[in-house]
């Protein structure tokens, strides 16, 4: 059974994000946020906090369009005070429309859940 209070997080996740709200994706993102994004030649980047919120930031203020939020949620369950969450998306970040794959892991602090850890894969054409 997926846990529906850690769907609810990324479903606010995705909406911040989506809609660049930096003041929520700050809320949602732990300071000590790591992100590894698989690309599709097999190269890895990485985002530290400041970074992802600097890529939000830089599509806000291009006027960039919404992001589209629909997501696919293959898992969401809580193990050991930790949250994982695995969901599917498609995205066109620039290079026309992704199939891309996140795994996020997730801490409840007084604030409600935080993401600490994001995996994503480029899975390649949607």
């Amino acid at each position: 059974m997926k846990d529906q209070k850690l769907i609810r997080a990324i479903e606010r996740l995705i909406d911040a994000g989506c809609n660049y709200r930096i003041d929520e994706l700050k809320e949602i993102y732990a300071p000590d946020l790591v992100i590894h994004i698989l690309q599709e030649d097999s190269s890895l980047m990485t985002f530290d906090y400041e970074k992802n919120l600097d890529f939000f930031r830089s599509l806000r203020d291009s006027d960039a369009p919404p992001l589209d939020s629909t997501a696919h949620f293959n898992l969401a369950e809580v193990q050991n005070d930790i949250g994982f969450v695995v969901v599917t998306r498609t995205m066109n970040l620039g290079a026309g429309p992704k199939k891309i794959v996140f795994n996020l892991m997730l801490r409840e602090g007084t604030e409600g859940w935080q993401v600490f850890r994001e995996q994503a894969v480029i899975a390649g054409e949607a």
